[in-house]
């Protein structure tokens, strides 16, 4: 855990903040990246021999739970297959075994956290409170946050924001009342809250290892210059999409199966030529 000098210092500098927006999915704003708390690695470290294990801390707040289990009802359709086969995928060129918590019981509930809404440097000091793990000899961790209000940019809070990877912390938060708000209602429509839940993961992890152009360099032109570290594909997880409620709805709506792959080819070009670049130490 670092001191809580160090993150005050951290707060004081531009934050490299992707905030995922309900209706805009993805929908995110981009600044120069902080220096690196935590110990965490660089995108090409990331990628690189140095680390063959990947780890994903989950805390949540009591009331913010994640969702977890079964979809719909339907025995062997875990929610959580949808980012775990995701984040499979990112790392595959990279040969890293992933630690993914998938249970509650797995993850760690916070009884302290209570407040509506949340600013950037109050995820920062509860992670700096609460974060168990760093990445350190072969294992490279996450942070992963579930929080019981909303994102609050510094002017007020953003009731439209479902997520937001910190700049190059390795902090990923993610708002449980934005995110059930999807939720329109009986079975289908939690089986909806849920998906947007899984696909705001996958959105954020992509922005923390470097897509688009966020550290991983481009191998195609698939950049959004418009609305910055996004794909111009409207098929791919890191499209920044129109506004409104119903582009998440109509988003997660492609997915027929919990294994299905969000990407585009040309973000998956991006992380296999960095692992390629990465082991051969370019």
């Amino acid at each position: 855990m670092q001191t809580s000098r160090r993150l005050r210092k951290l707060a004081r500098g531009a934050f490299g903040l992707l905030p995922l927006a309900l209706g805009l999915l993805p929908s995110c704003t981009t600044s120069a990246a902080p220096p690196a708390p935590f110990d965490q690695p660089t995108v090409q470290a990331l990628f690189g021999p140095t680390f063959d294990t990947v780890s994903f801390e989950v805390d949540y707040a009591a009331g913010a739970e994640p969702y977890t289990g079964n979809v719909g009802g339907k025995v062997g359709f875990d929610i959580w297959d949808l980012f775990t086969s995701n984040a499979q995928r990112l790392f595959q060129s990279a040969h890293k075994s992933l630690l993914i918590p998938t249970t509650l019981a797995q993850m760690e509930e916070l009884d302290d956290v209570t407040a509506a809404s949340f600013t950037t440097d109050q995820i920062l000091a509860i992670a700096d409170q609460h974060r168990g793990s760093v990445s350190a000899g072969s294992v490279a961790t996450f942070y992963v946050l579930w929080l019981p209000g909303y994102y609050d940019d510094g002017s007020q809070p953003q009731t439209d924001v479902l997520g937001l990877s910190l700049g190059d912390t390795g902090i990923i938060a993610l708002f449980k009342p934005v995110i059930e708000s999807t939720n329109s209602g009986g079975a289908q429509g939690l089986s909806v809250a849920m998906f947007v839940e899984q696909s705001t993961l996958v959105h954020e992890l992509g922005h923390a290892v470097g897509l688009v152009d966020n550290g991983a360099p481009l191998t195609a032109q698939h950049l959004d210059t418009g609305h910055g570290a996004h794909c111009t594909d409207e098929a791919c997880v890191m499209y920044y999409a129109n506004e409104g409620a119903t582009a998440a709805k109509t988003f997660v709506g492609r997915i027929a199966h919990g294994t299905d792959i969000l990407f585009d080819a040309d973000c998956l070009g991006d992380v296999d030529a960095l692992a390629a670049a990465s082991a051969a130490g370019q």
